[in-house]
Parts: C-alpha cells; sequence; structure tokens
C-alpha cells in the first residue's frame, strides 16, 4: 500500500497542528526505540483513547479504548482472550499494568481490534472490542451494537485541513507500518465511532474526548506514569517565558493519578518559534505542574471535541531537560508518589517564604 494514501487519510482528519503534535510523540518513541532513551525502552506503552457516552453523570462512566496497532486478516479466536495472545509476551505484560493502573482510577479498560484484508477505505475495517477484565487479567469479547446502543445521540467525523510541505515529507519519511498504526487508532475514533455509529463530532454523544499519550511503567517499583508529549515553543511576557498548557490536561493528568498516589510526566520537544528547529527534550512533573501553574487562565486553540480550551502558563525555566537518568528505576522510586512530592515542595517553598522576608 502506497504511503501517500495512508497520509491523505490522516490529513483529512488531522489538522496541521494536530499532525505537529502527533509527530512529536513518534519522534520520543523513536527516542524510546532506539535513541537516546533505549535503554529504558521496555518501560514505555503507547496511550489510549478516553471516551465516555453523553449523559450527566458522565465522569462515573470514562473508558479507555487501545487500538491494536496491526491490521489482522482473520477474527480473532474466541471471546476470551488472554492479552499475550494478540500482542505477545512484552507487550502483554505491559497492557496489563497499564489497564490495572487505569481500572484502579475508575476507568473501563477495552481493547479494540482491527481486522480486514486492506486498510483503505477504513470504512471496510470490521472492529472487535474486548474489555479487559482485572480480576481475572483476561480480554472478553464485547457485544458492539449492545454496548454503544447506551451511547445515545448522533455525530459525524471533523475534518482537517492542507499541511505544509515540509510536515508532509516528515510523515512520508516514516515507515509503512508506522502510518498504518496512526491510521489505524485515528480510524478507530473517526471512521468507526464517528462515522459509521454516529457516536462523537458536532452533535456528539461522546463526553469530554481526550487521550493518553503513554505510559512509563516501573517494574521495580510497580508504578504507572501517565505521560503527555507535545511540540511547543516558549512564549513572552516581557521578561518572563513560559510554555501554554491545555488546562484540561493537567485535570485528567490528576484524574489518573490522585487515586494512585502517582506522578506524571508531562515532556516537551522544544523547538525554534520561526523554522520549528529541535531544540531538547524538556519535562515538567504533574507534581511541578500543580506547584507552579498559573491560575488565571487563557484562551487556547481547539480541543478534540471542537470546543474552544484554557491553557495556564508554566514558568519555561521550571522544565528540566529530559535526561535518561530521569527514567531509571531509582529516579522514578525518588518522583513517583504524587501527594509526597507536592508536600515536599510545599515544605520548600515555606522555607522560602520565611527566607525572602526575614521571618526565620
Amino acid at each position: 500500500m502506497e504511503k501517500s494514501e495512508l497520509l491523505s487519510y490522516l490529513e483529512k482528519y488531522w489538522t496541521e497542528n494536530k499532525a505537529k503534535g502527533v509527530m512529536a510523540q513518534i519522534l520520543f518513541r523513536k527516542e524510546v526505540k532506539d535513541g537516546i532513551y533505549s535503554e529504558h525502552r521496555r518501560k514505555f506503552f503507547n496511550g489510549c483513547w478516553i471516551l465516555a457516552p453523553k449523559r450527566k453523570d458522565f465522569f462515573k462512566f470514562r473508558l479507555c479504548f487501545f487500538v491494536h496497532p496491526t491490521l489482522l486478516e482473520k477474527t480473532p479466536a474466541g471471546n476470551e482472550l488472554v492479552p499475550e495472545d494478540i500482542m505477545g509476551e512484552a507487550e502483554g505484560l505491559k497492557f496489563r499494568m497499564v489497564a490495572g493502573f487505569l481500572t484502579r482510577a475508575g476507568m473501563g479498560v477495552i481493547y479494540a481490534i482491527p481486522t480486514g484484508k486492506s486498510l483503505l477505505p477504513p470504512e471496510g475495517i470490521r472492529w472487535f472490542l474486548y474489555r479487559y477484565d482485572d480480576r481475572k487479567e483476561k480480554l472478553h469479547m464485547i457485544d458492539v451494537a449492545k454496548f454503544f446502543s447506551r451511547w445515545r445521540g448522533s455525530g459525524r467525523p471533523g475534518h482537517g485541513g492542507k499541511w505544509e510541505e515540509r510536515l508532509k515529507k516528515d510523515y512520508l519519511a516514516l515507515s509503512e507500518e508506522e502510518l498504518m498504526s496512526l491510521l489505524l487508532n485515528e480510524a478507530f475514533y473517526s471512521t468507526f465511532l464517528k462515522g459509521s455509529l454516529k457516536k462523537g463530532g458536532l452533535e456528539k454523544s461522546v463526553s469530554d474526548p481526550y487521550d493518553v499519550d503513554g505510559f512509563i511503567i516501573s517494574y521495580s517499583g510497580g508504578k504507572v506514569f501517565p505521560l503527555e508529549i507535545k511540540e511547543k515553543y516558549p512564549a513572552k511576557d516581557g521578561d518572563s517565558a513560559f510554555f501554554g498548557i491545555d488546562a484540561g490536561r493537567v485535570l485528567m493528568l490528576l484524574r489518573l493519578c490522585l487515586p494512585n498516589d502517582v506522578n506524571a510526566f508531562y515532556v516537551v520537544r522544544e523547538v525554534t518559534k520561526a523554522e520549528r528547529k529541535f531544540v531538547d527534550w524538556k519535562f515538567m512533573l504533574l507534581s511541578e505542574m500543580v506547584i507552579s501553574a498559573s491560575w488565571n487562565l487563557q484562551r487556547g486553540g481547539r480541543g478534540m471535541g471542537g470546543q474552544e480550551t484554557q491553557t495556564i502558563r508554566l514558568p519555561y525555566n521550571s522544565f528540566k531537560k529530559l535526561e535518561p537518568s530521569v527514567l531509571s528505576e531509582e529516579s522514578l522510586k525518588e518522583i513517583g508518589n504524587l501527594p509526597d512530592e507536592v508536600k515536599r515542595m510545599a515544605g520548600e517553598f515555606r522555607v522560602m517564604i520565611e527566607k525572602e522576608f526575614g521571618w526565620e
């Protein structure tokens, strides 16, 4: 299959800004796979959609949808699967840990498997959905029609737009396997959920659609860290520099992390403003975001549901370089507990106030 065909599909549904954001995720995964973070490759697991049916108490029924990265020609065998049977030994273990983390946060976990002989047109893909049972650690097939009959409303897929040529070249430089994985992930949401099932879009039956870019797993500590990855350049306000962050992202991370007493990573692929040349990989922990974020929200761009987002400012100088050592087991153990880290930083600020104003 021609890579240009796969790219045309993504361009149909992604805005240019969306494509730039996803490229940052792709480049980070490359660094984890065989780049500067490759010593920690076994700790990374791909992200998921977080969706809920449109209802007054939607916040009680959030579901995490993971999409299998390849198209299977045959129907999955059986109504019950062991994660390793479909994902392989290493990925199956990681899925169990991530799925356990999400269920402890009060989320449902569903694994979506696409089948068919051709990715294009994506409308021809047949989807099989399996819910994860954390008690038995198995996947159980869902009756798709019955399951989505409870999702009231209708909708339609969104639309992207023309991308700049340089961005298109970056995507065409990806492997066919990478492009296929991106197409399947988007096809599940735009073509299947919002298109075939009419469960999204402007007249949506989906509340608060979000996604998580990935997860970092600490095997020795048994912790899972949600991971957000964005491409940004610092904005200026007088002598101050900052990154503008979607406020909803912070709330989403808190929703996942507080029930688990675990921290999260916000990773920035810093680029220059004019030519978007790569500067460095930077990061801030969720604990630091809570402590250092501005409280006055500013108007942002468009969110997944088409709504306008609100952003908060995070001081540019508070972001640190993401050294490989930050992802070591020792480091993850030290920074892993969200409440403890917030308390520690609050204690430091108390001392700083006393020193600054001579209250010692």
